[in-house]
C-alpha cells in the first residue's frame, strides 16, 4: 500500500483555517486507499484514527527528513528550501499543493509596507514547482498560472511534453472540497439565539475570515440598504481571528469592518461579528440556519487567481450565494445559476441580488436545487481523484529529477531574502540566532 506523508504548516485540531483543513481533508480522501501520515506542528490532534500523526512543523528539519525517507509520496503546500534540495534527490514522489498562489496573495497581505515577503513567496513557489513530480491547484485559472510560470522558468521540458502534450499528468486541478457526509446541527445557534436575531429573520452568512484582500464593506452596505427597505436581514461574520497563526501576522481587515458597522449603527443590530473562530466541526449549525452565503472582494490579481475555500461550505449546506464576480467561484456561481455574481464593490447590485433571492421563494428554491446538484462534484472523494490516482499508480511514473539551474535559483536563491526577512522581523539578534543553527544542520545532513 502506498505510504503518503502530508506536511501541514499549521496545527490540526478543532479550530482550523484553510491550509490545515485542506491537509486534513486530503488525508481523509486518501485514507481508504493509502497509509497516510500527517506531519503538523504541536499542539495537533487528529479526529480520524485512519491517519497517523507526526508532531513536526516546518522547522523540524530532522524529523521531517527522516519521515520522508519512510514514505512513497510527500505532499505539502510549502517545503523550506533546504528540505526541498534533499527531496529533489530522494526516491520519494513530491506533490506540490499550490492551491494558494502565495506570491500574488502576499501583494495584498503585506499592505503598503515594502518587505521581502513577495520575493520569498515567488522563489518558494518556484522551488516547489522545480522539485514536484505533480503540481495540484484549485482551478483551471490557477493551472494556467502555474503552467505559465513553469514555462518562463524553464521547467517544461521536451521529454515530459512529448509524454503528455496536455501536461495534465504534471499539473492538475484538485479544488477545495466539501465533506461527503451532509451537514448536521446539534441545535439552534443563530435564529432566536444570537442576540439581536429573531426566529423569523433572514441571515446572510460570511463563512470565513475577514482578510485584507477581501471586501467586507460591500455586504455591510448591502445589508444597510436591505434593512432600510424594511427587511429583517442580518449579516453574520463567522470569524475575525485566525487559528494557527500569530495574531500579529494575520492580514486581517476585521477591525475596519467592525468600525464601519459601528459607525453606521449596524453592529449588533444588522451586522454581527464572531470575535473568534467557529470550530470546524461546529460550522454546519451556522450554515444550516442561514439563508444566503456571501463573500466579496475587490478587483485585483489576488481575486482573479483565488479559490474562495470557505464558499464551498455554502454548497455543502445547499445555500445560494451572492458573491463578487471575477474569480473562479464567481464564474462558477454565474455559469451554473448557484446564486448571483455581482461586480466588485457594487453594494446596490449586491443588495438587489440578495433581495431577488429572499423575496422570490420559487427563484430561491430553484437556485438551492442547482446548488445541491453542483455540490456532488465537490465532495472530497471526487475533488481529490487526480491525487488519489497519482498515489495509486506510481510504478508507471519515473521519479522527477529537478534541473539544477532552476532548483539552485529557487532554493539557494531564497537565502538572501530569508536573512533579510529575519532581520526585518527580529533584527540582528534573530539572524545571529538562526544562522548557526542552519549551518549546523548543513554539516549534519550534507546535501
Amino acid at each position: 500500500m502506498t505510504r503518503v506523508l502530508i506536511v501541514s504548516a499549521e496545527s490540526i485540531g478543532s479550530s482550523m483555517a484553510g491550509p490545515a483543513i485542506r491537509a486534513l481533508e486530503l488525508a481523509r480522501a486518501l485514507a481508504p486507499h493509502c497509509r497516510v501520515t500527517i506531519a503538523a506542528p504541536p499542539p495537533s490532534e487528529l479526529p480520524d484514527d485512519r491517519i497517523e500523526l507526526l508532531d513536526a512543523g516546518l522547522e523540524d528539519f530532522g524529523r521531517l527528513l527522516e519521515a520522508t525517507r519512510g514514505h512513497d509520496v510527500l505532499l505539502a503546500q510549502r517545503l523550506p528550501p533546504q528540505l526541498l534540495r534533499y527531496v529533489a534527490r530522494m526516491p520519494v514522489r513530491f506533490v506540490a499543493d499550490l492551491y494558494n498562489p502565495q506570491m500574488i496573495e502576499v501583494l495584498e497581505a503585506m499592505g503598503d509596507d515594502p518587505n521581502t515577503s513577495y520575493r520569498l513567496a515567488s522563489k518558494s513557489m518556484l522551488g516547489q514547482c522545480a522539485v514536484a513530480d505533480l503540481v495540484i491547484c484549485a482551478s483551471e485559472k490557477q493551472r494556467d498560472l502555474w503552467i505559465g510560470g513553469m514555462g518562463m522558468a524553464g521547467l517544461i521540458d521536451l521529454e515530459r511534453y512529448r509524454a503528455d502534450p496536455t501536461f495534465r499528468t504534471y499539473i492538475d486541478v484538485v479544488p477545495f472540497g466539501i465533506p461527503d457526509e451532509p451537514p448536521r446541527a446539534a441545535g439552534p445557534v443563530l435564529k432566536g439565539v444570537w442576540p439581536g436575531i429573531g426566529p423569523e429573520d433572514r441571515v446572510l452568512i460570511w463563512a470565513g475570515g475577514v482578510w485584507r484582500w477581501l471586501d467586507a464593506i460591500t455586504p455591510i452596505r448591502a445589508v444597510e440598504r436591505l434593512r432600510a427597505e424594511g427587511r429583517n436581514v442580518h449579516l453574520v461574520f463567522l470569524g475575525t481571528g485566525r487559528p494557527g497563526v500569530d495574531p500579529e501576522l494575520v492580514p486581517s481587515s476585521a477591525e475596519q469592518a467592525v468600525a464601519y458597522a459601528r459607525e453606521r449603527g449596524l453592529e449588533g443590530v444588522g451586522v454581527h461579528f464572531n470575535h473568534g473562530w467557529v470550530p470546524y466541526a461546529e460550522r454546519a449549525a451556522y450554515l444550516l440556519e442561514s439563508d444566503i452565503g456571501v463573500c466579496a472582494h475587490h478587483d485585483h490579481l489576488e481575486a482573479r487567481f483565488s479559490f474562495r475555500t470557505r464558499v464551498l461550505d455554502h454548497f455543502w449546506a445547499g445555500l445560494p450565494s451572492v458573491v463578487s464576480g471575477g474569480d473562479s467561484i464567481g464564474d462558477l456561481v454565474h455559469a451554473r445559476g448557484l446564486g448571483t455574481a455581482v461586480a466588485p464593490e457594487d453594494d446596490a447590485g449586491f443588495a438587489a441580488a440578495c433581495a431577488a433571492l429572499l423575496d422570490d421563494p420559487a427563484a430561491y428554491s430553484a437556485a438551492r436545487a442547482r446548488v445541491e446538484e453542483a455540490a456532488a462534484g465537490f465532495r472530497w472523494s471526487e475533488a481529490a481523484r487526480p491525487l488519489i490516482d497519482f498515489c495509486l499508480n506510481l510504478d508507471g511514473r519515473p521519479a522527477r529529477r529537478a534541473p539544477f539551474g532552476p532548483l539552485a535559483r529557487a532554493t539557494y536563491g531564497q537565502y538572501p531574502d530569508i536573512l533579510a526577512d529575519l532581520h526585518e522581523r527580529g533584527g540582528l539578534a534573530e539572524v545571529a540566532r538562526r544562522v548557526p543553527r542552519h549551518a549546523a544542520r548543513v554539516l549534519r545532513h550534507r546535501a
